[in-house]
């Protein structure tokens, strides 16, 4: 089980039914998020989209994260 609060799910919701699957992209955000994932699997999120949504933005953090530490940028 994910360690969220019901305010913190509530919020995740709200956010997921105002933007829908791009939401999803912020799953790279520490505290946002994990609870955004588990509203997705909630709701019943297709699985494909969810996987490349999710991996798009995973992807992306880890890109920058690596030209930071590679002094690419």
């Amino acid at each position: 089980m994910v360690p969220a609060s019901p305010e913190m799910l509530d919020r995740a919701t709200k956010c997921y039914h105002r933007y829908g699957r791009l939401s999803l992209l912020l799953s790279w955000v520490p505290v946002v998020g994990d609870p955004l994932t588990v509203v997705a699997g909630i709701l019943r999120e297709p699985l494909c989209s969810f996987v490349v949504t999710v991996a798009v933005a995973k992807v992306a953090r880890d890109l920058v994260v690596a030209a930071i530490t590679l002094s690419w940028i």
